[in-house]
C-alpha cells in the first residue's frame, strides 16, 4: 500500500469515526412550544377532529385542607362566562395538580372547565426515590457505564416498591375519599358562584385520570375489588376517560371486575405504555374495555404511544421549562420546586394561559430523563382529536362528534394508532 493510499484511507476512518461520534452525542434540534403545536394543528387538519371554538383559558390553583392533609387543586375554564361541562382530572402517582397540562388546556380551550385534584402525599410520593446521575467521564464505552446502569436499576426497584405501596386497595380507598371531598368543595364554591368555579356545569360532569389516577377513576365508576370503597352515590359522571389504565393482574380474574361499568368510557393506552412502578402491562390495559358492558365504550391504542406520552407533560411547554445552559442536576431541583412549591405555601396562583417563544429545555420525565417531544407530536394529536370527540359526543350530543368516531377516525388515525368501539 503506498503513502497516498494509506493518507485517504487515514482522512476517510477519521470522518467515519467524527460522523459516528457525532452521531452518538449529537442531540437532535428542539422544536418549540409554537412549532409543536403548529404540528399537532396540521395532523389534525387533514382528517383529525377539532371542537368549533377555541378559547382563551384561565387558570386557578390552590392547597385545600381535609383529614390533616393538604389537597393541591387547579381550575381551568374559558375565560368567557358560562356554563361548561366539568371534567374532574387525577394526575398519575408522582404528580401535582399541575400535570397533565397538553390533556387539560386542550379540553379547556375547546370549552370544558377542568378541575385537577392530587393529595400532596401523592404528588411527593417520588420525591425519595433514587437518582441516576452518571458521572461525568461515564460514556458509551466507559467501564463506569456499569455504574450507571446499577443505579437505574436501583431506582426501578425503588419506584416498583413505592408503587405498589400507593396503587394497593387500602391506598385506593383514601384516595376515593379525598377526591369525593374536593368534588364536594368545588361544588359549594360553583353554587355560591364563586370565580372559575362557577362555570362548572354540574349537570354535565365527566371523570379523567391517568395512571394511579386511572385506577382511582376506574373503581369510582364500578370496577369492583375485595374490600368495601366509599360510596359515590353522591358524584355521579356522565362518562370516563382512562389515560393509560392500571389494571393489576395480582388481583385476580379480570373478566368480572369491570361487570358494573355501564357508562360512556374512553381507554387510551399504547403499544409501550409500559408503566415505572410495572403495575400493567401494555397487554393487561384493554381489559376495561374488553370486559365492561357494550355501550359507548370506546379503545385508542396508540402506535408507539408510551406511559410517557399518556401523561400530557412531556412536550416543549414555554411555562415550564428552563435554558439550555442548566445542568441535568438543576433541571431536576428545578422541576421539583416549581412542582412542589405551592403545596407549601398553601398559595393561590392565577394565570392565562399565552405561549410564548422560549429556548428553553422539555420537563423531566418520571424516570428521570430529559425528552425530546419532536417525533410524538402525532400521537398527542390523535389523542386531542378522540378525547375532544368523545367529550363532544357524550356532554353536548354533538352528532359531527359521534359520526366522526364512528365513521372516519380510523380512517385518519391510519397507521398511528387504533379505534375500538363496542
Amino acid at each position: 500500500m503506498n503513502k497516498m493510499t494509506s493518507y485517504f484511507l487515514a482522512i476517510t476512518y477519521s470522518l467515519l469515526i467524527t460522523s459516528f461520534m457525532t452521531a452518538c452525542f449529537m442531540r437532535p434540534s428542539l422544536l418549540t412550544a409554537e412549532q409543536q403545536s403548529t404540528k399537532i394543528n396540521e395532523s389534525i387538519a387533514k382528517g383529525g377532529y377539532s371542537a368549533v371554538l377555541n378559547y382563551d383559558i384561565e387558570s386557578i390553583t390552590e392547597t385545600w385542607q381535609h383529614d390533616g392533609q393538604g389537597i393541591q387543586i387547579t381550575m381551568l375554564a374559558p375565560v368567557v362566562p358560562g356554563n361548561y361541562p366539568l371534567i374532574v382530572y387525577l394526575p398519575g402517582l408522582g404528580e401535582a395538580a399541575e400535570a397533565g397540562k397538553l390533556w387539560r388546556e386542550t379540553w379547556a380551550k375547546a370549552g370544558y372547565s377542568v378541575f385537577s385534584v392530587q393529595p400532596i402525599t401523592l404528588g411527593e410520593a417520588l420525591k425519595g426515590t433514587s437518582k441516576v446521575t452518571p458521572t461525568k467521564s461515564s460514556s458509551w464505552f466507559s467501564k463506569e457505564y456499569d455504574n450507571s446502569a446499577a443505579l437505574k436499576d436501583v431506582r426501578n426497584n425503588d419506584l416498583r416498591y413505592v408503587g405498589h405501596q400507593y396503587f394497593s386497595q387500602e391506598q385506593l380507598s383514601k384516595r376515593i375519599n379525598h377526591v369525593l371531598w374536593a368534588y364536594a368543595q368545588l361544588k359549594q364554591r360553583s353554587q355560591s358562584r364563586l370565580g372559575l368555579f362557577a362555570r362548572a356545569d354540574l349537570s354535565r360532569v365527566v371523570i379523567a385520570g391517568y395512571d394511579i389516577g386511572a385506577q382511582t377513576t376506574a373503581a369510582i365508576i364500578g370496577e369492583t375489588y375485595n374490600i368495601a370503597l366509599p360510596s359515590t352515590a353522591d358524584f355521579r359522571p356522565l362518562a370516563a376517560i382512562l389515560l393509560s389504565p392500571a389494571v393489576d393482574m395480582a388481583l385476580g380474574d379480570i373478566s368480572t371486575r369491570y361487570q358494573n361499568i355501564s357508562m360512556p368510557i374512553l381507554a387510551v393506552t399504547g403499544a409501550e405504555d409500559e408503566d415505572p412502578s410495572a403495575i400493567s402491562t401494555p397487554f393487561a390495559r384493554t381489559a376495561i374495555w374488553e370486559y365492561a358492558p357494550p355501550g359507548n365504550k370506546y379503545l385508542l391504542v396508540l402506535k408507539k404511544g408510551n406511559h410517557l406520552l399518556l401523561s400530557g407533560d412531556h412536550l416543549i411547554q414555554s411555562q415550564d421549562l428552563k435554558s439550555t445552559q442548566e445542568s441535568p442536576e438543576e433541571t431536576e431541583s428545578r422541576n421539583s420546586r416549581s412542582r412542589f412549591s405551592n403545596a407549601y405555601g398553601g398559595s393561590t396562583e392565577r394565570s392565562s394561559h399565552e405561549d410564548k417563544p422560549s429556548n428553553r429545555m422539555p420537563p423531566k420525565s418520571r424516570g428521570g430523563s430529559t425528552l425530546n417531544g419532536n417525533q410524538d407530536y402525532a400521537q398527542v394529536a390523535v389523542v386531542y382529536s378522540v378525547s375532544i370527540a368523545f367529550l363532544d359526543h357524550i356532554c353536548k350530543n354533538d352528532n359531527v362528534a359521534g359520526s366522526w368516531l364512528s365513521d372516519k377516525a380510523n380512517q385518519w388515525l391510519n397507521k398511528s394508532a387504533s379505534l375500538k368501539i363496542k
